[in-house]
C-alpha cells in the first residue's frame, strides 16, 4: 500500500488538476485565443512561487536548500521543458496544417518508448502493442476534435516541397526527439539522485521564467487585452459565504485575471503530479497517462461547453482507455510477476547447489593420483557458491575507481583559460579598419543582415554567426566592407562584436586541448605543453582576433576530436545516457566543422578511421569482451551511423535552409544562379524586366561569365593565322565589352511561319540568320526547363548549339590578336555540357517603347524545392571553389607549412609603420614538426626492431603510443596531405587544423621521452622463447636486452608512479622559448607597436617579406 500511495495521489493530482484547468483555459482562450504565452508565464511564475517553502533554508546559501542534483543538470532540465514547449507552438507559424500536427504530437510515447530501448531498456510485446494502439487513439481523438471545431482538415494544399513545410516539419521532429530525451533524462536524474521531484518541480520553473525575457512585448500587449476585459461576476452563494472585503476585491477584478489565477492554481496541482509520478515509474508510463489525461481533457470540454462527440471521437476514447489499461495492466501486475518468477527459481537453483555441495563423496569413489588443488573443472556459469558471491562483490567494491579532485588538472586548465583570453582579446579594437579578408566575411554578414543574395564557396554556418552577432547588438548591416583599410568607426560598425565571436572561440580552443590531452589520459606536463603551444601561437592568435571563419573551423574541430575520445572511453558500456551524449555530441561538432568550410571533411576522415577500426573490433569472436551477435552488432553500427552521418547531415542541410530563409532579397548572388532560382527571390531584375521574345526581334546577347556582348563587324578574318592554320576569310564574330549596334543579331525561324508578328520563340527552338542558312542554324537549349516554354530576355539563360557541327558557341578571356582588335574570341566548344557555354539574351532594341511585351505585370515569387536549391547552390559551390587557381602574392605551397617559411601580410598603415604579419611562432612550429618526424622514426624503429625479435617497449606503452599519439598523427596527416593535390589557391591559414594536431603529438612524446616510470619489480618477465630455453646463455641475453613487461594499470595510477621531473623540465624549456618568441613576433600579431627598421630586419628569420623593412 505504502507503494502504491504515491502513484494513487499522483493520479488524483494528474486527473483532477489538468482536467480541471480544461475549464479555465477553455474561458480564457474562448475570448483571448493569443494569450498562450501569458497564460504559461504566470504558470511558471505561480508554481514557482507556490514550491518556494519546499527549497527555503535560512541557513542555505542564497536561503536554498543545498540541492542533491548538480545545478547543470537542473539547466539542462529547463532548458528542455523550455525548448520542447516553444518549438512545438513555433511550428503552426510555419506551413503545418492540423493534421500534420496532430499526427506528429501524437508521437510522444512512441518517441519517448524509442529513446528508452536505444539506451538498453527493454519492453514487453504488450507493451509495445498497447502503445502502438495508445498512439493511434490519440490521433483518431485530436483528429474528431478538430474536425469538430471547425478546423480545416485538408493536406492537400500542402506543397510538401516548399521551404516553409520543410521548415515546420524539422521543428515538430526535433521537438519531438528532446521532448523523448527529456523524458529520459529527468528519469535518469530520479535514478542517479533519488526522487527530488519537489526541487524538479521548483528548478524547472525558476529556471525557465529568464527566458521569456525576449517575449517581454508580446506579454505586455496580452496581459492588457486580459485586463481589459470585464469584471468577474461573483455568485451569490460564494458572496454570501466570503468576507465583504474579498468579495468586493473579485468584483473589481477583471475575470480574464481571475480565470488566469485559477488556470495558475489547477496547473501547480496537475504538474505536482507528473512530478509525483516521474520520480516513481519511467519515461513510458507517464507518457501514457499524459495521453490519457489529454483525452479526459476532451471529453470534460465537450461536456462542460456542449460540444457534440462524434462516432470518431467515442472510437479514439476506446482505444485510448483500453491501451492505457492493457499497458497499466501489464506493467503493473504481469511483468512483476514474471520478474517475481525468475527470482524465485534462481534462488530455489542457489538453494539446491548449496545443499549438493555439502555432501560428502561416497567412500567406494576415489580420485586416482595426488590431490591437485590446480586440477582443471568445466565452469558452470549458472552455479556458484556463497564464497564466490563474497568474492565478487569484494572485488566489485575494491575496484570501484576513487574520485580524485586533480585540483592540480583544474588549476592548470583554469590558468591557462584565462591566459588564452587575455591573449586573444587584448587590443582587439585595433586597427578599427577594414583588415585581410575581413573585407568578404563582414559583407557576407551585413547581406545577412540585410537579407539580401550573396554567393560564397564557404557553407553557411560561420557567416550566420557574425550575422547573430551582429544581430544581438542592433546592428542592420549598412557597412559593405568594401575596400582593405576603410574606417570602422567613421561608418559606426561594431566590429568589436564581430572580432570578439571568433576571439571567444579561439580562446576557448586552448582549454579545449588541454581537455583533449587530459581525456587521453597524459600527464599534467604533456596537457600544459600541448595547451601552451597553442596558447602562445601568434599564427592562431592573429587568425581567431579578426572577422574570419578559422576560429570556428578549429574550435569545432577541436570539439570533435574531444567529443569523440569521451564517447571511446565509453565503449565498454554502450548505449548508455552518456555514451549517446557524446557519440551525438560528436556528430554535432562534426557537422559544425564541415558546415564552416569543407576542409571539414578531413576531421571527418580522420574520427571515421577509428570509428572504422573500432567496428571491427566489435566484429571479432575472439574480443576480449565476448563477442557480440549480429544483430548487437548491427545496433552498434546503426547508432553510430545515425549519430555521426544521418543527423550530421541533416544539421548541415539545417543551415542552408535557413540560409535560404534569410536571404529572399536578389543580390550580388544573383548571376551565380540559374533563372528559375532567381525568381524565388523578391526584387529580382531578371524577374521584373524579363520579355518574351519573337521570331524576327532584333536582339543583344550577352556571355553569362564573361558579359562581353555577341558582336560582328565588317572586318574580315586573315587568311593564314599566326600558327600557320588557314581560315575562311569570313566575317569576324567575336566579343565585345560594349554595347554598340554591331552587337544587334536578327532571330529568323527555320522554316516558313504564317506570320511574321507575334510568333513567340519556344525553347528547343532552332533559328537561322539570312542567307547563310546552313552555317548559322543554332538551336536554343535551355538546360533544366522543359521544351515549348517561352525563350525570355534575361531569365532565359541557354546554349547555342551549331546544328550541324553540334559544338556549342563559346567565349573566354584571352583576347584575339590586333587583327581583332583585341576583342574576345568566339568559338565553338565540342563539351556542349560546360557552363562556360551559356548566354543570355540582354534587350530587344527593336522593340517599340510602347508594345505591349513592355508593360510589366506584378510577378509572383516563385517557389523552389528546398532539395532542387540546395543541390544548384552546392554544384556553383564545388565549380567556383576549385576554379580558385589564379596566383596571389602571398600564396604558398604545403611544402613549407610546417617549417614555416613565409606568412601572410594582412594590413599596413604606413604613418604609423604598423602592420599586422601573419605568421605562426616559429619555436612552436619548428618543434612540432620535428616532433612528427620523430614519432614517425620511433614508430619505424619499433617495427624494425620487433622484425629482429626485440621487443623494446612494453605492450602498454606500445598501445599508447599507437593508439593515443596514433591517432593525433593521423588527425594531423588527414588535415595536411590532401592539400597537395588541391589545385586552388592555398595560404598558411590553411594549415592551422594540422598545426593543432601537431601540438597534441609534441604534449604526447613529451611524456613518453621525458617520463620515468620505475620497473615494478612484481612484474613478470617476457616468457623465453624456443631458443632462449634450449640456451641459457641466449636466454640470459633476451632477459638482459629484453623490455621487462608490466602489467597494464590505470593511467592515472601509473603517472602517480613516474617521475615527472624530466617532464617539467622539458615543459618549461620549451614553453619559455614559445613565450620568448610569441613575445618578440606580438607587434606584427598585434598591429602595434610600430617598428623600426632595424626592429622590423631583426624579424626577418627567414627573409619574411615584411612591410617597412627599409
Amino acid at each position: 500500500m505504502a507503494a502504491i500511495a504515491p502513484l494513487a495521489g499522483s493520479f488524483a493530482l494528474i486527473f483532477g488538476g489538468c482536467c480541471s484547468n480544461v475549464y479555465c483555459l477553455e474561458a480564457i482562450v474562448k475570448h483571448e485565443p493569443d494569450s498562450g504565452l501569458l497564460i504559461t508565464l504566470f504558470q511558471f511564475i505561480f508554481t514557482c512561487l507556490s514550491t518556494l517553502h519546499y527549497q527555503f533554508d535560512p541557513n542555505g546559501r542564497y536561503f536554498v536548500k543545498p540541492s542533491p542534483v548538480p545545478f547543470r543538470k537542473w539547466c539542462i532540465s529547463a532548458a528542455l521543458f523550455f525548448t520542447v514547449n516553444m518549438m512545438n507552438n513555433w511550428a503552426f507559424a510555419f506551413n503545418i496544417s492540423v493534421p500534420v500536427h496532430i499526427i506528429l504530437r501524437s508521437f510522444g510515447s512512441v518517441t519517448t518508448m524509442a529513446a528508452g530501448w536505444m539506451r538498453g531498456k527493454k519492453y514487453s510485446p504488450v507493451q509495445i502493442f498497447s502503445v502502438a494502439v495508445l498512439t493511434l487513439g490519440v490521433m483518431v481523438s485530436a483528429w474528431a476534435d478538430a474536425m469538430s471545431k471547425g478546423k480545416t482538415m485538408d493536406a492537400s494544399n500542402i506543397d510538401l516541397t516548399s521551404a516553409s513545410f520543410e521548415m515546420g516539419l524539422l521543428i515538430l521532429l526535433v521537438a519531438q526527439l528532446l521532448s523523448a530525451y527529456m523524458g529520459a533524462y529527468v528519469e535518469d536524474i530520479y535514478i542517479e539522485h533519488g526522487n527530488h521531484w519537489k526541487a524538479n518541480l521548483f528548478y524547472s520553473h525558476l529556471l525557465s521564467i529568464p527566458l521569456f525575457a525576449n517575449f517581454t512585448p508580446v506579454l505586455y500587449k496580452q496581459f492588457l487585452r486580459l485586463h481589459a476585459s470585464q469584471p468577474f461576476q461573483v455568485p451569490l452563494l460564494m458572496a454570501a459565504s466570503l468576507p465583504p472585503m474579498a468579495s468586493k476585491a473579485l468584483a473589481s477584478t477583471s475575470q480574464h485575471v481571475i480565470f488566469l489565477t485559477a488556470n495558475a492554481v489547477t496547473q501547480l496541482l496537475c504538474i505536482t503530479g507528473v512530478n509525483i509520478l516521474s520520480a516513481n515509474t519511467s519515461a513510458v508510463t507517464v507518457t501514457i497517462v499524459l495521453n490519457i489525461r489529454k483525452l479526459v481533457s476532451f471529453l470534460l470540454s465537450i461536456w462542460l461547453f456542449g460540444n457534440q462527440m462524434s462516432g470518431l471521437m467515442k472510437v479514439g476514447a476506446a482505444m485510448v482507455f483500453g491501451a492505457g489499461a492493457l499497458y497499466g495492466w501489464e506493467t503493473t501486475y504481469k511483468i512483476p510477476q514474471r520478474r517475481r518468477a525468475a527470482a524465485e527459481e534462481a534462488e530455489a537453483k542457489k538453494a539446491h547447489f548449496l545443499s549438493s555441495s555439502t555432501m560428502s563423496s561416497p567412500a567406494a569413489v576415489r580420485h586416482r593420483g595426488p590431490k591437485d588443488k590446480k586440477r582443471p573443472v568445466t565452469p558452470n556459469p549458472d552455479i556458484s557458491t556463497e564464497k564466490d558471491f563474497d568474492v565478487i562483490s569484494k572485488g566489485k567494491k575494491e575496484l570501484k575507481p576513487k574520485k580524485s579532485s586533480e585540483w592540480d588538472y583544474k588549476l592548470a586548465i583554469t590558468i591557462i583559460t584565462i591566459l588564452a583570453f587575455a591573449t586573444r582579446f587584448w587590443g582587439i579594437s585595433h586597427p578599427s579598419q577594414v583588415v585581410f579578408d575581413e573585407v568578404h566575411f563582414g559583407k557576407f554578414a551585413s547581406y545577412y543582415l540585410q537579407r539580401t543574395y550573396f554567393f560564397d564557396v564557404h557553407p553557411p554556418f560561420g557567416k550566420l554567426l557574425f550575422a547573430f552577432a551582429g544581430w544581438l547588438v542592433g546592428y542592420r548591416g549598412d557597412f559593405l566592407f568594401e575596400n582593405i583599410g576603410d574606417s570602422y568607426i567613421a561608418n559606426k560598425v561594431p566590429y568589436v562584436a564581430y572580432r570578439s565571436m571568433p576571439a571567444m572561440m579561439g580562446a576557448l580552443t586552448v582549454p579545449t586541448v588541454f581537455m583533449i590531452m587530459w581525456d587521453s589520459g597524459y600527464s599534467l606536463p604533456a596537457c600544459v605543453t600541448a595547451a601552451g603551444l597553442m596558447l602562445f601561437d601568434n599564427a592562431h592568435i592573429g587568425q581567431t582576433r579578426l572577422i574570419l571563419l578559422d576560429a570556428t573551423l578549429i574550435f569545432f574541430m577541436a570539439l570533435s576530436v574531444l567529443s569523440y575520445i569521451r564517447f571511446y572511453k565509453l565503449r565498454h558500456v554502450p548505449f548508455g545516457r552518456k555514451w549517446w551524449k557524446w557519440l551525438l555530441l560528436t556528430g554535432v561538432c562534426l557537422s559544425c566543422v564541415i558546415s564552416t568550410k569543407y576542409v571539414g571533411v578531413f576531421t571527418f576522415f580522420s574520427i571515421g578511421v577509428p570509428v572504422l577500426i573500432d567496428l571491427w573490433d566489435l566484429m571479432d569472436i575472439n574480443r576480449r569482451q565476448g563477442a557480440l551477435s549480429l544483430p548487437e552488432f548491427g545496433k552498434h553500427f546503426a547508432a553510430r551511423a545515425v549519430g555521426l552521418i544521418i543527423i550530421p547531415f541533416f544539421l548541415y542541410l539545417f543551415w542552408f535552409q535557413v540560409h535560404f530563409s534569410i536571404l529572399t532579397r536578389s543580390g550580388p548572388g544573383d548571376d551565380f544562379m540559374s533563372p528559375e532560382f532567381q525568381e524565388t527571390l523578391s526584387d529580382n531584375i531578371m524577374t521584373l524586366q524579363s520579355v518574351g521574345i519573337d521570331f524576327f526581334d532584333t536582339i543583344t546577347i550577352r556571355h553569362k561569365d564573361t558579359k562581353v556582348y555577341l558582336h560582328s563587324h565588317p572586318d574580315r578574318y586573315p587568311l593564314r593565322y599566326d600558327d600557320g592554320r588557314i581560315s575562311s576569310q569570313g566575317q569576324q564574330v567575336t566579343g565585345y565589352p560594349h554595347n554598340d549596334t554591331n552587337n544587334h543579331w536578327q532571330l529568323l525561324p527555320h522554316k516558313t511561319l504564317p506570320s511574321n508578328e507575334g510568333q513567340r520563340i519556344k525553347t528547343g527552338d532552332v533559328d537561322a540568320a539570312g542567307a547563310q542558312y546552313n552555317n548559322t542554324l543554332f538551336e536554343i537549349r535551355v538546360d533544366n526547363v522543359k521544351s515549348g516554354q517561352d525563350f525570355k530576355t534575361m531569365s532565359s539563360h541557354f546554349k547555342l548549339v551549331h546544328v550541324p557541327t553540334k559544338v556549342a558557341m563559346w567565349t573566354h578571356t584571352t583576347p584575339l590578336p590586333d587583327w581583332a582588335y583585341k576583342q574576345a574570341e568566339i568559338n565553338g566548344n565540342k563539351n556542349v555540357q560546360q557552363t562556360s557555354n551559356i548566354w543570355y539574351v540582354d534587350d530587344i532594341p527593336s522593340l517599340p517603347a510602347d508594345s505591349e511585351r513592355n508593360k510589366k505585370e506584378p510577378r509572383k515569387i516563385k517557389h523552389v524545392p528546398f532539395l532542387k536549391k540546395y543541390f544548384e547552390l552546392q554544384r556553383a559551390m564545388f565549380f567556383h571553389n576549385n576554379a580558385l587557381t589564379s596566383s596571389h602574392p602571398y600564396a604558398s605551397f604545403p611544402i613549407s607549412w610546417p617549417f614555416l617559411l613565409r606568412g601572410v601580410s594582412f594590413w599596413t598603415n604606413n604613418d604609423t609603420r604598423e602592420q599586422i604579419y601573419f605568421l605562426g611562432n616559429p619555436v612552436g612550429w619548428w618543434l612540432a614538426s620535428s616532433l612528427l618526424a620523430v614519432f614517425a622514426g620511433i614508430i619505424g624503429a619499433d617495427q624494425l626492431a620487433l622484425r629482429r625479435g626485440m621487443d623494446a617497449l612494453d605492450d602498454r606503452t606500445r598501445a599508447r603510443l599507437y593508439n593515443s599519439t596514433g591517432f593525433f598523427f593521423l588527425t594531423w596527416a588527414a588535415h595536411y596531405i590532401p592539400f597537395y593535390i588541391m589545385g586552388r589557391q592555398l595560404f598558411l591559414h590553411h594549415y592551422l587544423p594540422a598545426h593543432l594536431a601537431s601540438a597534441l603529438v609534441t604534449g604526447a612524446l613529451i611524456e613518453f621521452i621525458f617520463n620515468i616510470e620505475p620497473v615494478d619489480p612484481e612484474s613478470p618477465a617476457p616468457p623465453p622463447s624456443t631458443s632462449s630455453a634450449s640456451n641459457p646463455q641466449s636466454h640470459t641475453q633476451s632477459h638482459t636486452k629484453g623490455h621487462r613487461r608490466t602489467q597494464s594499470r590505470p593511467v592515472r595510477e601509473r603517472v602517480a608512479t613516474q617521475s615527472l621531473l624530466g617532464s617539467w623540465i622539458a615543459t618549461i624549456v620549451v614553453l619559455s622559448a614559445v613565450f620568448w618568441c610569441f613575445m618578440f613576433f606580438a607587434p606584427l600579431t598585434y598591429g602595434k607597436p610600430g617598428l623600426t627598421v632595424e626592429q622590423v630586419q631583426a624579424r626577418k628569420w627567414l627573409a619574411y617579406d615584411l612591410h617597412f623593412a627599409k
